[in-house]
């Protein structure tokens, strides 16, 4: 199959990060699908794309009108309150899981048909966060532990499907100055990443700014 021919979707595309990888998606020939919370910032991402992109609320019914799926990115997620852990309102877990966690294992769940079919790629976004314990971050690092877990166990169950899963930690964007500041300097690693044959690189998690990283020693 030729990359023209290739169709990725990509959630909380409207800006910063996702569009970022939608842009770099869309330049290698890809169809794009995607998706986001802000209707007028989708159009405008979508009109910035490409004239095919499918903005549509079923996402999956999109991902079939273009005769498959190669790639879902899990980008889009909620940050909820930052405070000490003594302070949180645990009430507030029953949204930030159902969105962080939940929502991509959903998303896999009824994409998988269409990834089985092209040996595809999952994409799930992650953060230091779910790692370095940031005082009043523990909630949303929380849920992205728990979303790497669940990744790396996706990874290993979906071998026999021909169909692999990645982690992606983006660097800092824990504010919205850095999710303005810093998602382009990661496309060299998403360019990196979208050349490798999912296979090879199934369960890893990658540091897509760190200049140690891995990916860039096999770049």
């Amino acid at each position: 199959m030729t990359e023209s021919t290739r169709t990725a979707l990509i959630t909380g595309a409207s800006r910063g990060l996702g569009l970022v990888i939608a842009r770099v998606l869309g330049t290698r020939g890809y169809s794009l699908v995607i998706g986001g919370r802000d209707r007028d910032a989708l159009a405008a991402a979508a009109a910035e794309l490409s004239n095919d992109a499918h903005v549509r609320s079923n996402l999956i019914d999109a991902a079939h009108t273009r005769g498959g799926l190669d790639v879902l990115v899990n980008n889009a997620s909620e940050l909820g309150a930052i405070g000490p852990l003594v302070d949180f309102d645990i009430p507030r877990f029953g949204r930030l899981f159902p969105v962080n966690v939940g929502a991509p294992m959903v998303l896999t769940q009824l994409a998988l048909p269409l990834l089985a079919e092209r040996r595809g790629l999952i994409v799930n976004i992650t953060s230091d966060a779910a790692t370095a314990a940031y005082p009043g971050w523990g909630p949303y690092g929380a849920t992205k532990a728990a979303l790497e877990l669940l990744t790396r166990t996706l990874a290993s169950e979906l071998r026999e499907q021909g169909v692999s899963a990645v982690l992606v930690d983006p660097g800092d964007m824990r504010t919205r100055l850095h999710q303005e500041a810093f998602p382009e300097i990661t496309a060299p690693f998403w360019n990196w990443l979208f050349d490798q044959d999912p296979d090879s690189v199934r369960g890893e998690r990658f540091a897509a700014q760190h200049e140690d990283a891995r990916w860039l020693q096999q770049a």
